[in-house]
């Protein structure tokens, strides 16, 4: 088999901010070494990664690590430095990205790196030659919601992920809804676009230790206008004469704090500050002990690429209740309950037959923990190496 030099940039995350695109690949990355030891990883990462990174593949003697970083600059090439100083200071974005092509370009020449990977969908810098560029594109959410983006932000992203689009040879969708949407947006022909699922991790499950209230439902999402939080507080709310002990359980970064207050004045005004809990981010293992004693899942989101935490939920045998929309059919099929988006009465009906009809319980769970099976990071991860190896 032909030895591929393979780039893969890991400019656009950090694991300071554990995102869902960082779960992604690190956990794509963790895999790929485990099962191919015959191409090469050239990791192109900001100095603040590097020690993090180093110490987690120390043991992969095909990767390598190409820290990317005007600190490292200053010791090491110092007139590339100053000239990145002197754009920076000028605001000039389109010189500072023409001194970050041509020293990836160097690298990308000297490393004879025949395949160059974007997996947080933006190729950056733009016009790097002499490589086959792959790119990963979770969702077009800025299509659907544009008003979920700040202007200038919503701008670069259409911009960003046009130019990746169209100057990509292949792209990697990571549900078949956003493949089609790929298509009838851009116009790119589906032989370029592969779907690869997300996965689960499939190592032994650890005990967390975290205080959790006896009776609960379980959503873990950043706070951002699409993931809805607010219809499961009007929920609470509605079945709470019903379900007098039961809590909600939130999970996820406060991405937006003005969307934060506004919630917190919802649950001011239901006067249910006490039987509501904003955890934040949380480990693994916290994570996991929150799954194993939830009561339901709940994923009220109104746009989703994927929707990780109901295969999460599957895998630990918590029953899932999910907003039918986007991508989020297509990955429960039949091992969940939908209920139509932004659907109070629905959702509450769901929630009350979840909660006392054990038979339908059970059948959910069995159906869950199957459906589980077919989304791994392992299968992620193989898929990926035979695009690359097709390359």
């Amino acid at each position: 088999m032909n030895k591929n030099n393979i780039a893969i940039s890991l400019l656009q995350i950090s694991h300071h901010s554990p995102t869902g695109v960082f779960v992604y690949v690190q956990s794509l990355l963790d895999n790929l070494l485990k099962i191919d030891k015959n191409n090469e990883y050239y990791l192109l990462l900001r100095l603040n990664d590097f020690r993090y990174f180093r110490k987690r593949y120390k043991n992969d003697k095909n990767i390598k690590l190409k820290i990317i970083d005007m600190r490292r600059d200053l010791l090491f090439n110092p007139v590339r430095a100053c000239l990145k100083i002197i754009a920076g200071i000028k605001k000039d974005k389109s010189a500072k990205e023409e001194i970050l092509r041509k020293e990836i370009q160097k690298l990308t020449d000297e490393n004879n790196i025949n395949i160059f990977f974007f997996p947080s969908g933006i190729i950056y810098p733009k016009n790097i030659k002499n490589t086959k560029k792959i790119v990963t594109i979770c969702d077009l959410q800025y299509e659907y919601f544009p008003e979920n983006f700040p202007g200038k932000y919503l701008k670069y992203r259409k911009e960003s992920h046009r130019y990746a689009m169209l100057n990509s040879d292949r792209i990697i969708a990571i549900s078949n809804y956003t493949r089609n949407t790929i298509i009838e947006n851009y116009g790119i022909s589906p032989e370029k676009i592969t779907t690869i699922y997300l996965g689960t991790d499939a190592k032994k499950i650890k005990k967390g230790n975290i205080l959790l209230p006896n009776n609960f439902i379980f959503y873990p999402a950043a706070v951002w206008p699409h993931k809805n939080h607010k219809i499961l507080i009007d929920l609470l709310k509605k079945i709470e004469i019903q379900f007098p002990d039961l809590c909600l359980v939130f999970t996820g970064m406060i991405k937006n704090h003005g969307l934060k207050k506004e919630i917190d004045n919802l649950i001011n005004n239901y006067n249910l500050s006490k039987k509501i809990i904003f955890l934040g981010y949380v480990s693994d293992n916290n994570l996991n002990c929150i799954y194993q004693n939830a009561k339901v899942l709940i994923y009220p989101s109104s746009f989703e690429g994927f929707g990780l935490p109901i295969i999460e939920a599957f895998k630990h045998k918590l029953p899932v209740i999910a907003a039918d929309n986007t991508s989020i059919r297509e990955i429960v099929e039949d091992a969940g309950l939908l209920f139509e988006t932004n659907n109070l009465e629905m959702l509450a009906d769901c929630v009350k037959k979840i909660l006392t009809d054990q038979s339908l319980r059970e059948h959910l769970i069995n159906n869950g923990f199957e459906r589980a099976k077919n989304f791994t990071w392992e299968n992620t991860a193989l898929e990926t190496l035979s695009l690359f190896n097709k390359l």
